[in-house]
């Protein structure tokens, strides 16, 4: 798995996020992580989850407008 970056905000594509938190999930169900280790990933996995929350938000926004804008013709 890649070094994590300190915040999911930077140039992480959405398909990036999902990457690594499909690798996280992964790494959970296996038990690859000790307790303390496990809390940092719980962490993590919950600021990927809202960064492709945000990017699905902000994508739905996106195709609204277009299909507005397309029925206003």
């Amino acid at each position: 798995m890649s070094e994590p970056a300190d915040s999911p905000q930077e140039e992480l594509k959405y398909g990036q996020a999902l990457e690594e938190l499909d690798q996280i999930l992964t790494a959970i169900e296996e038990d690859r992580f000790d307790l303390d280790e496990l809390a940092e990933q719980v962490d993590r996995a919950a600021k990927l989850i809202r960064l492709c929350r945000t990017r699905i938000d902000a994508t739905e926004l996106q195709i609204r407008s277009i299909i507005e804008e397309l029925d206003d013709e």
